[in-house]
């Protein structure tokens, strides 16, 4: 019989220890963290920015001289900073909760608004300024109020134009756009190198992917957090999915607007910049099945046909659930099937925890 030399327990453990880190350098998450927080994270809060300060802008010209072209141009702004918005939302990890609620959360308190404006008279509207607006809470404040502002609401009868005849009123949205554009600056000097470079900790929080406080688990959750929400609250309620199938349109994200089906678009578009970004690189390395069949390119594919869905509804999402619900319900069905993917195959891959479940969106 053959004998091997025996080897010494020293020399397993280097080969031990070489085999691990080779495994560990097959691929590079920290490399790929950084390249979705340069080229996709960065770059969209700068964007958001830049649409923040012009929205303030228009709305300073707007309060000086309010008629229908001064509006007609602040709304288009406004759903510029929203749709910018929509880019950035899917980033809201640890520490970031309160500045994104005060960017955006939903749905406005009218009731709210209204008393805020009611009670600054003429003695008080010096004092409508950006301390008034961040003692608020975060439903009276942001973009969604500020939507309540612009846009009409057929349901009260109220005239935007003529209703910025008060001076309070106009002082109120002054106040809402300077605070917004603050907010913006304050979350991208969160990301920022020049600020607390929260860019750095998310590429190094590397740890061990699927570690529930890396930034892999972190991210991947957030992706299956906003696409359920998208489905089950800004799709699926509004269609009737909560209320036996009677269509709810008053309950699409943006309802005053009627940009809901632009929003949603942007929305989903943004997760799928992200997952295009590495996360799809990443499943391709933990993908050994050898078939020829990537889950990478399942996902690729479904978004595709998720985002095509949706471009195929027309007209906006609070008239398409009653007038056109065959569209509306593909567009459901192609989201129900990507969640699969996202929610049960891509985090089983990663080996990551899903922490959000069906009853948080409900």
């Amino acid at each position: 019989m053959r004998r091997f030399p025996r080897l010494s327990l020293t020399v397993i453990m280097i080969l031990g220890s070489t085999v691990l880190t080779s495994c560990r350098l097959g691929f590079d998450r920290e490399a790929m963290l950084g390249r979705i927080a340069d080229t996709v994270i960065l770059p969209a809060h700068l964007a958001l920015t830049e649409e923040a300060r012009d929205l303030d802008e228009v709305t300073r010209q707007f309060t000086e001289e309010p008629n229908a072209g001064t509006l007609g141009t602040l709304r288009e702004q406004w759903l510029a900073t929203e749709l910018a918005w929509k880019r950035v939302e899917l980033y809201e990890f640890p520490g970031l909760l309160l500045i994104h609620n005060a960017i955006e959360r939903r749905p406005a308190r009218v009731a709210f608004i209204e008393e805020a404006i009611a009670g600054a008279d003429d003695s008080a509207l010096g004092q409508v300024n950006g301390e008034f607006v961040e003692s608020l809470g975060s439903t009276s404040k942001g973009l969604s109020a500020i939507e309540y502002l612009i846009f009409p609401a057929e349901e009260q009868g109220r005239p935007v134009l003529e209703s910025f005849d008060d001076p309070a009123r106009s002082a109120y949205l002054a106040a809402l756009t300077a605070n917004l554009w603050s907010k913006t600056q304050e979350l991208y000097q969160f990301w920022n190198s020049d600020g607390e470079n929260y860019a750095e900790s998310f590429r190094e929080n590397d740890s061990e992917g699927a570690d529930i406080e890396s930034s892999v688990s972190l991210l991947a959750n957030k992706l299956i957090e906003l696409h359920e929400v998208s489905m089950h609250i800004k799709l699926g309620m509004p269609m009737g999915q909560t209320t036996h199938g009677i269509p709810q349109p008053e309950e699409v994200e943006s309802y005053l607007s009627g940009n809901s089906l632009e929003l949603m678009t942007a929305s989903l578009e943004s997760l799928h910049r992200t997952f295009d970004a590495g996360l799809d690189d990443y499943l391709d390395y933990l993908d050994r099945r050898g078939s020829g069949n990537l889950l990478s390119m399942a996902i690729h594919t479904q978004f595709d046909t998720v985002l095509g869905a949706l471009e195929n509804i027309n007209g906006p999402l609070q008239d398409a659930v009653t007038d056109a619900p065959a569209e509306v319900e593909m567009a459901y069905d192609a989201m129900r099937l990507l969640l699969v993917l996202l929610k049960t195959d891509m985090s089983a891959l990663l080996g990551i925890t899903v922490t959000f479940g069906d009853s948080d969106g409900d």
